[in-house]
């Protein structure tokens, strides 16, 4: 038969496993591959690698911008930016909270996969841990000068509530890629209310050192409930009454800090000082800079010169004190020199909220203002307007024809997107949940995404294709205590036209059944772990309400929980059967996890050598949290309580879904392909990637020698399937391994 090629637009090296750590914890960084596909397209206009600013803003709804059809404010410098750029309509965060929305967009996972990742307190422990990879690292690796600047809320230090505010902390934004930072440690209205700059307190001050706490107070130390005549500056609506600093009352306890307690008053200014220097110091070589302002979250306090300045009162002053920031970073480019060679994309980490807890009139002075626009919900919620954030690209050396585009994007697909531009090569494994979708943020098309999953602050997910949106059952009230907002929670399955009812005030769930059953299926599979074969992808097994990592023992031994990983002792791999259920197989001994007859009282689950008969379902729903039931027909994983070494027992009739200790994570440890030798990251001359048929087999078009493809998941691919390829595939190619994407 005649030979045919396929060209893939993408090709990551693999580099084999024992090389994945170097010695800042971190994957190897990646040799570059010839430009190809997208990658060469995006660059091939340009003389040089652009410098890139993602620019996030705190809470900034839908329709809070006059671009996106805000009438009572202006917004003016972050209009024009818009014009001549590309402005999106449909673009979604990955949750309606910031800290989740955070971490899925520096990760590329999305956050419902690891736990953990709900609203964390401003003494929490790093969120992202050294050795996960990150859209820095990726920037890193490619010889960006990296920096995060502003408003950070994903922890920091090894541990949370240890942290010495008064040395040095351990786990620092350096530890996932960032060369500077200069960060908020969790939001405006959570202490401590000091910057962090290099790994340290910026301006503390020794003669008033710095202790928090988010259990109990300090003694002596005033609070909002107990002394609102010192609440000088704003008064608390719900919530925020602890510590109060700077004459407002706080989330949290907070005592001392002298001169580096910042003013509210400041933050701006402060957070564009730093964007500005960090600029004008690599201006002669590539950057990212990870740009987070605060507003316009709480506490709304704006520098002078915004106050009373919009009918909207505080939260409208805030907005139009963030469109000074962007101005401000427009500028400096523009000083500069580098602003055509810069790619500036602002954004916002989730959906707006009027009243979140402070008495500054946002509720009642909005009018007939719409901050989410034309969406229903807000902040917290499984509604659109949770999720639904502006999405501005502006690039002047490459984007030649301002748009607007209707194209259904996330959040999520950053980092491979940004990889394929600026030629980098990604870890298997890495960012796994991310796509390029770099063609259409730069309007060379209006390419939907096949779907965007939205997270709420309850962690029930929202399954939404372009003119469809499933919202999966889900516990809480419908309406939110104190902000008032629509939560979409709801105990029944939930499906909208979005095209017919944009506002999800038309629930079709009962009329369209194949709909409603095609993204309930999607989104269930969607939630599983990556199955294994040739290609592995090991995991922990995990309870968060009992923080255990299951392990094994070896064969014939009884499976325990212990507080930390023991290493391989607690990876699993997942590899699906025939019947549609999974072997849980361990990485350390290769045995499996071996359903066994259920007794009462229950006995400890064991290992064996063997293949079970029959393999493991992992069950999850809105109503758990996003966790996991592990079950073989009657019997069912569940992490016993403090007795007899933490055992996992085997439990019986494989329905309970309420006990803590049958609720399991699979969180996501290390990924490879079974068998590879290779130790290098040298690149041959003529890449393997070149795939080709002949004789019915899969060749290198240029060696002519056979090559081994596998899917993303695992599992050989024949040659008569390649003109139904698509998404993410293996190539071996004898030591010589690829991920490639068609």
């Amino acid at each position: 038969m005649p030979t045919e090629h396929r060209t893939p637009s993408i090709i990551y090296k693999i580099i084999a496993l024992d090389t994945l750590f170097a010695m800042t914890m971190k994957p190897l960084t990646l040799s570059l591959l010839p430009c190809l596909g997208v990658a060469a397209s995006a660059l091939a206009q340009t003389t040089q690698r652009p410098n890139v600013i993602f620019l996030i803003a705190d809470d900034l709804g839908y329709g809070d911008l006059s671009c996106y059809g805000a009438t009572r404010i202006a917004t003016p410098r972050i209009d024009s930016i818009a014009a001549h750029g590309i402005r999106f309509t449909d673009c979604h965060a990955c949750a309606s909270t910031s800290t989740p929305s955070r971490y899925s967009l520096l990760t590329g996972e999305y956050a419902f996969r690891r736990p953990g990742t709900d609203i964390a307190p401003g003494n929490e422990g790093m969120i992202i841990k050294p050795d996960q990879y990150t859209l820095a690292d990726m920037f890193h690796s490619a010889g960006y000068r990296t920096a995060a600047i502003g408003k950070w809320h994903l922890g920091l230090g090894s541990v949370g509530g240890e942290q010495d505010w008064n040395a040095e902390l351990d786990w620092t934004p350096r530890d996932i890629g960032f060369d500077y930072h200069f960060l908020m440690a969790a939001t405006a209205d959570r202490v401590p209310c000091v910057f962090i700059e290099q790994g340290r307190v910026a301006n503390h001050d020794p003669d008033n050192p710095i202790y928090v706490s988010y259990i109990s107070n300090f003694e002596g130390e005033p609070t909002g409930a107990d002394n609102p005549e010192l609440l000088t500056k704003m008064l608390s609506s719900h919530g925020h009454d602890q510590s109060i600093v700077n004459g407002i009352g706080r989330i949290g306890y907070m005592k001392g800090g002298g001169r580096a307690v910042w003013r509210d008053e400041d933050l701006a200014d402060s957070i564009v000082a730093k964007s500005v220097a960090f600029m004008r110091e690599n201006k002669d070589r590539p950057f990212f800079m990870y740009l987070c302002t605060n507003d316009p979250h709480v506490p709304r306090y704006p520098a002078d010169r915004f106050r009373g300045q919009s009918i909207m009162g505080l939260r409208g002053d805030v907005i139009l004190q963030l469109d000074y920031t962007v101005g401000a970073i427009a500028d400096a480019l523009q000083e500069l020199g580098i602003a055509d060679n810069t790619l500036l994309i602002i954004t916002s980490d989730n959906g707006p909220v009027l009243d979140d807890g402070y008495q500054d009139q946002a509720a009642e002075l909005a009018g007939t203002h719409k901050p989410g626009g034309p969406w229903r919900g807000g902040k917290y919620s499984m509604f659109e307007a949770g999720t639904a954030v502006p999405f501005i690209v502006n690039w002047p050396a490459k984007i030649k024809e301002p748009m607007v585009s209707d194209a259904l994007i996330s959040h999520i697909d950053d980092i491979a997107s940004l990889a394929a531009l600026v030629g980098v090569d990604l870890p298997l494994g890495a960012a796994y949940d991310s796509r390029n979708n770099i063609t259409t943020w730069l309007g060379e098309d209006t390419r939907n995404r096949d779907f965007v999953v939205e997270m709420a602050q309850s962690r029930a997910l929202s399954y939404r294709v372009k003119y469809w949106k499933y919202i999966e059952p889900s516990n809480g009230n419908a309406t939110q205590w104190g902000t008032g907002i629509e939560t979409g929670y709801k105990s029944t399955p939930q499906l909208y036209n979005i095209r017919t009812s944009k506002y999800e005030s038309n629930n079709v769930y009962s009329t369209q059944t194949a709909m409603a059953r095609r993204l309930s299926t999607q989104l269930a599979e969607l939630r599983q772990p990556l199955t294994s074969a040739d290609t592995c992808f090991w995991y922990y097994l995990y309870t968060p309400d009992r923080p255990r990592y299951a392990t094994s023992h070896g064969a014939g031994q009884g499976m325990t929980g212990e507080t930390a990983p023991s290493g391989e002792a607690s990876q699993w791999k997942f590899v699906l059967r025939a019947d549609g259920a999974y072997d849980i197989i361990n990485r350390a001994d290769n045995t499996y996890i071996t359903p066994v007859a259920v007794t009462s009282p229950s006995t400890q689950m064991i290992t064996s050598d063997t293949q079970p008969t029959t393999g493991w379902t992992l069950n999850t729903s809105g109503l758990m949290n996003c966790l996991f039931t592990v079950v073989s027909g009657n019997s069912q994983l569940n992490q016993g309580e403090t007795s007899n070494n933490w055992r996992i027992l085997n439990w019986g009739n494989g329905t309970n879904t309420s006990d803590v200790g049958c609720r399991y994570a699979a969180v996501f440890a290390d990924a490879g392909v079974s068998g590879e030798t290779e130790t290098s990251v040298a690149i041959p001359e003529i890449s393997p990637s070149e795939l080709a048929i002949h004789n019915g087999k899969f060749v290198n078009s240029v060696s002519r020698q056979a090559v081994d493809v596998y899917s993303i998941n695992g599992r050989r691919v024949v040659a008569t399937s390649l003109s139904r390829l698509h998404d993410v595939y293996i190539v071996r190619d004898g030591a010589q391994t690829y991920k490639v994407r068609f």
